[in-house]
C-alpha cells in the first residue's frame, strides 16, 4: 500500500500503479484546480487498483473539478467526499470497464447561475461497461443535472452497458418549477433511447428521498434495462420509462407518506415493458405522473430514424404491448389508460396491454375514480381485485376488477404499508400467467396458486421491505 499526503502525491503514485495496487490520500482537505485525471491504469478482477481515502469520508475534494478516469479497467474509487465546483463532475468515468465509484459523499457546490448541466457521476465512452456505482450517498441539489448519468456515446449509437447503480442514498432533489434535466439518475440518451439501442443498466436497491426535480425521477432512455427494489419516498414525479424497449420494473417501493401533489408511480412509453410485484401507496400525481400512466405517442413504431439534428422532444412511442401485473395500488390518485382524446401529435393510443392480478383499493373515501379510461386499444384488463369505500363504482372498467373488501391491515413490523390478512380476497386468487412471477416484494416465494397484488401472503419472514437510511449509503453492510 502507498500513503500519499497530496494530490500530487496521488498523480504521481498513480502514473505507476498496477493491478493490485492500493493508494490511500490523508485525511483532510484537497484542493483541485483542474480535473484529477487517471488515465489507462489496468487492474485485473483478482486484484483491481484502489484509490481511496484513508478513513472513509476523510479525505474531502474541494476547489474546481473532481476526478476524470479514462480508459481505466478493473479500478475502485472510494471512501471520498466531494465538495467542490459543481461545474465539473465529481467523477466522470470515460471509456471505463468494471471500474467502481463506492461508498463516497457527494455535496458539490452548486453555482447560483451554472454554465452547464451539472452531472455529478457521469459515464460516457462507447468502450464503457460493467461498471458498478454504489453505497455512495449523494445530497441536495438544485441546478440542471442528474446525480448519476449513465450514457455512453451518442455519435457511435453505442450505450454503456452493463453498469450497475445499487445501494446508494439519494436526497433533496429541489423542484425545479417545471425546468426540464433535472432527473436524479438517468440512462441512455434520446439517440439511444429512439434508435432502440439497449444498454442493460441494473438500478436496484436504491434509496431516493425527496427527489422531485422534475416529472421524471429515473429517465430511461434506451432498452432492456432494470430497475427493482428500490424504494422512492416522497419524491415528486415518476419512474419513467421514456424512450426504448424491453425493460422492467419490479418489486419496488414507491410511497407517499406526507401527502405532498404530483407523487406518481411509473410512467410508460415504448414496446414489452414488464410492471410487476410493485407496491404504490398514497400517490397523487394524475395523468402523465399517475400511479400508473400509459401515455399516447406520437409513432406507433418501437424505433425511429430520427435522431440527431432530427430529433423531436416530442418523440414518444405508447406503451405497447406492456405487461403488468401483481402489482398494489393502495389510497392513490386514479390510474390513467391513454387519454380522452389526442392531444395534438400524440394521436397512437396505448396498444395490447395487459392489466392482470393486481390489486387496487382504496382506504377511505375519495372522490375520483379507480381508474381513468381514456383511449386505448387492445386492452387486456382482467382478474383484478379492486375495492373503493362507498358504492361500487360503475364504469366501463368496473369489468376489469373483482370487487371485494381485500382484508387488509397495517402491523407494526410494516410502518405505513397495508399487508394482506388470512382473509383477504386476493389469497389464491391470481389467474396463471404466461411469465412466471417466482416472488413476491418482499422476496418470500410465491406459491404455486398464487395471490392478487404485489404481495403474497405468508409466515416466511420478509426479506425485503421499503429501505431505509441504514441499508444503503456509505455505511450500510
Amino acid at each position: 500500500m502507498a500513503a500519499v499526503d497530496s494530490l500530487d502525491a496521488l498523480n504521481e503514485a498513480m502514473r505507476g500503479a498496477a493491478a493490485g495496487a492500493v493508494i490511500e490520500l490523508a485525511g483532510g482537505r484537497h484542493t483541485t484546480t483542474r480535473p484529477i485525471v487517471i488515465e489507462g491504469r489496468r487492474g485485473t478482477p483478482q486484484a483491481p487498483i484502489v484509490l481511496r481515502a484513508a478513513g472513509r469520508g476523510r479525505a474531502v475534494i474541494s476547489g474546481a473539478a473532481g476526478f476524470v478516469l479514462r480508459d481505466c479497467e478493473h479500478l475502485v474509487l472510494e471512501g471520498f467526499v466531494f465538495e467542490h465546483d459543481a461545474d465539473q463532475p465529481a467523477v466522470l468515468l470515460d471509456n471505463g470497464r468494471h471500474v467502481r465509484v463506492t461508498r463516497n459523499i457527494f455535496r458539490l457546490r452548486e453555482r447560483a447561475k451554472p454554465r452547464r448541466m451539472e452531472h455529478w457521476v457521469y459515464v460516457i465512452g462507447a468502450r464503457s461497461g460493467h461498471n458498478r456505482i454504489d453505497h455512495n450517498r449523494f445530497e441536495r441539489k438544485v441546478n440542471r443535472g442528474s446525480h448519476v448519468f449513465v450514457r455512453g456515446d451518442d455519435t457511435t449509437l453505442t450505450g454503456s452497458r452493463r453498469d450497475r447503480v445499487d445501494h446508494n442514498h439519494f436526497l433533496d432533489v429541489v423542484f425545479a418549477k417545471g425546468e426540464n434535466g433535472h432527473e436524479t439518475i438517468r440512462t441512455g440518451s434520446n439517440d439511444l433511447g429512439a434508435s432502440g439501442r439497449s444498454t442493460f443498466t441494473l438500478i436496484e436497491s436504491n434509496l431516493l428521498e425527496r427527489c422531485s426535480g422534475e416529472t421524471e425521477i429515473m429517465s430511461l432512455k434506451s432498452s432492456d434495462n432494470i430497475v427493482r427494489h428500490n424504494t422512492l419516498l416522497n419524491c415528486f414525479g415518476a419512474i419513467c420509462l421514456r424512450l426504448g424497449n424491453r425493460n422492467v420494473v419490479a418489486g419496488n417501493f414507491v410511497l407517499n407518506t406526507d401527502g405532498g401533489p404530483g407523487c406518481g408511480g411509473v410512467k410508460l412509453y415504448g414496446f414489452d415493458h414488464r410492471v410487476f410485484n410493485n407496491y404504490f401507496l398514497g400517490l397523487t400525481g394524475t395523468k402523465h405522473e399517475a400511479p400508473l400512466a400509459l401515455i399516447p405517442g406520437t409513432l406507433e413504431t418501437p424505433t425511429t430514424d430520427n435522431i440527431g439534428k432530427k430529433f423531436d422532444d416530442l418523440t414518444t412511442v405508447p406503451p405497447t404491448r406492456a405487461w403488468i401485473a401483481f402489482n398494489t395500488w393502495i389510497d392513490c390518485a386514479p390510474l390513467q389508460f391513454g387519454f380522452e382524446k389526442p392531444e395534438g401529435a400524440r394521436k397512437h393510443v396505448p396498444t395490447d396491454c395487459v392489466f392482470v392480478n393486481n390489486l387496487v383499493a382504496r382506504t377511505k373515501p375519495h372522490k375520483a375514480p379507480l381508474v381513468n379510461l381514456g383511449l386505448v386499444r387492445g386492452l387486456k384488463a382482467h382478474d383484478n381485485l379492486g375495492y373503493a369505500v362507498g358504492a361500487m363504482p360503475r364504469n366501463e372498467w368496473t369489468a376489469w376488477f373483482r370487487w371485494d373488501e381485500p382484508g387488509l391491515r397495517r402491523p407494526q413490523d410494516s410502518p405505513g404499508l397495508w399487508r394482506l390478512t388470512g382473509s383477504s380476497p386476493a389469497i389464491n386468487a391470481a389467474v396463471e400467467v404466461a411469465t412466471a412471477v417466482d416472488d413476491d416484494v418482499f422476496g418470500r416465494a410465491r406459491r404455486d396458486r398464487r395471490d392478487i397484488g404485489a404481495e403474497e401472503f405468508s409466515d416466511e419472514t420478509a426479506l425485503r421491505g421499503p429501505l431505509t437510511p441504514e441499508a444503503v449509503g456509505p455505511d450500510a453492510p
